[in-house]
């Protein structure tokens, strides 16, 4: 009989590995990343179209071509396509990212066939019917019209005006004004610049063999439509501005909204990883240095967040929370706090530990399923993840030392280089501060 009156014993895991897939290519040359061992037959196309939001000329134009591709084509209207994609069980969505959009399908394999085809006909020939796409911009315009009165939304604007500058397209605004004055030339206009063969990259993840690959082939692998790739290399150069501390005024705010962010480096620098590693245990998981002190101790915020986030060509450390407006000066002294600790005492090797066994139970999560591996697959074209990432990062968590998180916390954890926005009750804010 098991004692349940003691802790079981905990085990490290003995194999963490991926073995990230090789590129086929479909008739027209289109790459395709298969991953394709599932036991249910089911499968999801993700495609990958080249244009995100630094090549998009108004906010959200790349997400919304994206969504209203599969809105109406030049076969079925958009009811017509609702209908059948209801009968097949099949559930679309879009998402944009700084190079590229992604659309994607999932299907049942038994449907796949005739899900194939909607799909292809969506992104080859969309209408872009004036009333359907209005009807989108009106509902997305409403809820950014309601986030703009949030401060975490506020503090999060501004976070971008400072980091890249206010002309880069990272930063630029979003209103309601601005969804709503988008045309049906302008989706069409982008959609002419960006969706061609030569544009597009496929993950096909499921339960895929060579009947659903025939399918594919013989759908979009037959799109003639040849144009330019973009290079996600051209890129407006950051303009950052000088100011470290910006205040937004909420007037009668109860809360403020902090966002704090450091510039950092890019994914292939030899500290990388290492500094991964640092962030978890400052502020990446609910056991982080900030939520137990911020949190749990001081009790200042039901939540606060701490990660490294890496694009393509950079990364930054941000820090995010609210709290009421009589703390917020003390949660930033507080985050500071915790980063000269890390700078000045070295980690316990129960504490680094935990944390390197919590980021690899967060890694084996990526190789629970076909679609969780696929996700990571996409990665490598949104945030410049390159095949061998996933696996040097395990090398380099089970290699890192109590001695390598204090240097990588004295090279990059630098109150100087903290950006620092609140967005609340200014005068409150100013008063207390």
């Amino acid at each position: 009989m098991i004692d349940r009156t003691k802790q079981p014993d905990i085990s490290s895991f003995n194999k963490v590995e991926l073995n990230f897939p090789t590129p086929v290519t479909l008739s027209n040359g289109i790459p395709v990343w298969i991953v394709g061992d599932g036991d249910d037959e089911v499968n999801r196309l993700e495609i990958y179209v080249g244009g995100g939001c630094v090549q998009e000329p108004a906010p959200l134009l790349a997400y919304l071509t994206g969504m209203l591709t599969l809105e109406g084509n030049k076969n079925m209207s958009a009811e017509q396509i609702a209908e059948a994609l209801d009968y097949y069980g099949a559930v679309k969505s879009a998402q944009p990212f700084d190079h590229c959009t992604l659309v994607s399908l999932s299907s049942l394999n038994n449907n796949f066939s005739s899900t194939a085809q909607i799909l292809c006909d969506s992104i080859t020939s969309p209408a872009f019917s004036s009333q359907e796409c209005m009807l989108y911009q009106q509902r997305i315009a409403s809820n950014v019209s309601t986030a703009r009165e949030r401060v975490e939304y506020m503090a999060n604007e501004e976070m971008k005006r400072l980091y890249y500058g206010k002309s880069h397209p990272m930063a630029s605004e979003l209103t309601p004004e601005g969804l709503l004055s988008i045309t049906t030339e302008d989706y069409k206009k982008f959609h002419e610049q960006h969706y061609n063969a030569n544009n597009l990259r496929i993950v096909f993840s499921g339960k895929v063999t060579d009947k659903e690959m025939a399918i594919l082939d013989s759908t979009i692998g037959k799109w003639e439509k040849v144009g330019q790739k973009v290079d996600e290399a051209d890129e407006p150069a950051f303009q950052p501005s000088e100011k470290m501390l910006s205040i937004v005024d909420k007037k009668g705010a109860l809360q403020s909204a902090v966002a704090i962010t450091i510039r950092a480096i890019p994914r292939r620098h030899p500290d990388y990883f290492k500094l991964r590693l640092l962030i978890m245990a400052f502020g990446g998981y609910f056991g982080s240095r900030l939520n137990m002190n911020i949190r749990e101790d001081k009790g200042y915020t039901y939540g606060i967040h701490g990660y490294l986030a890496g694009r393509s060509n950079d990364s930054f450390i941000s820090v995010m929370s609210c709290c009421a407006t009589q703390h917020t000066w003390a949660l930033i002294k507080e985050v500071k706090n915790e980063m000269a600790r890390l700078r000045e005492q070295l980690m316990s090797a129960d504490e680094l530990r935990t944390v390197k066994q919590h980021m690899l139970s967060e890694l084996m999560k990526t190789l629970d399923t076909p679609f969780t591996i696929a996700h990571y697959v996409g990665d490598s074209f949104t945030c410049g993840i390159y095949p061998e990432y996933f696996n040097e990062q395990v090398g380099e968590i089970l290699a890192c030392t109590p001695e390598d998180v204090m240097e990588v916390a004295n090279k990059y954890l630098i109150d100087d280089k903290m950006r620092i926005v609140i967005a609340g009750d200014e005068q409150k804010i100013k008063e207390l501060g």
